[in-house]
């Protein structure tokens, strides 16, 4: 198969497994019985959309899909930064839902013009959900914003967080260019990113929400590894000391946070301990 697909589908796969993952940490603990429901519904959701694309990227491949999900390597996943941070507080945990369901929604529906029937197929069925799960993350935002002061300053917090890392959301994938040119990517990154910012930008001033974005320069900057390791933006005469500028990236080569190690242990310890083993 295509690489650029492969990528792609690794990717976006990825990144609805390890969300999915953070979502049902809430599971029992959510702040009330029909948010608990609602959350595990979601994180339900998430990991059954990443079941689907690692099925398609096995049938293609000729691997296994339970095997892509669950026994790579922690380096050998693909997902944003943003996905695999700690819950922390509800605020945060709302926040960072918003802002990825925002983002993926405006991911699907540029790939419903994806040149893989299948995969156009299954973003049709996942956009179906998907739809739903913003809807909850808009319901609670809207309600969080008109409510307390304690509350909003919280939520602010929260979206002050995961839009200092919601860059990696459209961090180019491996093989970008190949797979807008052979039309499995119908728009690039940079585009996707563009519309984010604008329709986050749009909603939040609706609500009256202070926070700020990812810049616009960010937008276009190209970034590349520093002597540390971090990601920099090129061409900044002051990158060297600038690293924060770059926060998130880094997810879709590999590059992830201590803190995603320490969520691999857990999720993949069963696959790791019964190898081949039939459910």
């Amino acid at each position: 198969m295509s690489e650029a697909l492969a990528s792609l589908l690794t990717a976006l796969a990825d990144d609805e497994l390890i969300l999915g993952h953070r979502h049902s940490e809430w599971t029992g603990f959510a702040p009330h019985i029909e948010e608990d429901v609602a959350f595990s519904s979601i994180a339900q959701d998430e990991i059954g959309h990443a079941a689907a694309l690692y099925s398609l990227l096995a049938q293609r491949s000729g691997g296994d899909a339970d095997g892509l999900a669950l026994g790579r390597d922690a380096a050998a996943y693909r997902h944003a930064v943003l996905c695999e941070r700690p819950n922390r507080d509800w605020a945060y945990t709302l926040a960072r839902h918003w802002v990825y369901d925002t983002a993926d929604a405006i991911r699907l529906e540029a790939l419903h013009d994806t040149a893989d029937e299948d995969l156009r197929a299954l973003v049709t069925k996942m956009s179906r959900e998907e739809r739903y799960h913003l809807i909850h993350a808009d319901a609670w935002i809207e309600r969080v914003a008109a409510g307390p002061v304690e509350g909003r300053m919280k939520l602010e917090d929260g979206l002050k967080e995961a839009f200092e890392e919601a860059l990696g959301l459209f961090e180019p994938i491996e093989h970008e260019e190949k797979a807008v040119h052979e039309g499995y990517l119908p728009l690039p990154s940079s585009e996707l990113a563009r519309r984010f910012r604008e329709l986050a930008a749009n909603k939040l001033d609706e609500l009256g929400v202070q926070t700020e974005i990812y810049s616009r320069s960010d937008e276009a900057a190209e970034f590349v590894a520093s002597s540390s390791g971090d990601l920099i933006a090129s061409g900044d005469e002051h990158a060297e000391s600038q690293p924060e500028r770059a926060r998130g990236l880094g997810g879709r080569s590999g590059h992830h946070s201590d803190e995603f190690q320490d969520l691999w242990d857990v999720m993949t310890s069963t696959y790791r301990n019964n190898p081949g083993a039939t459910w």
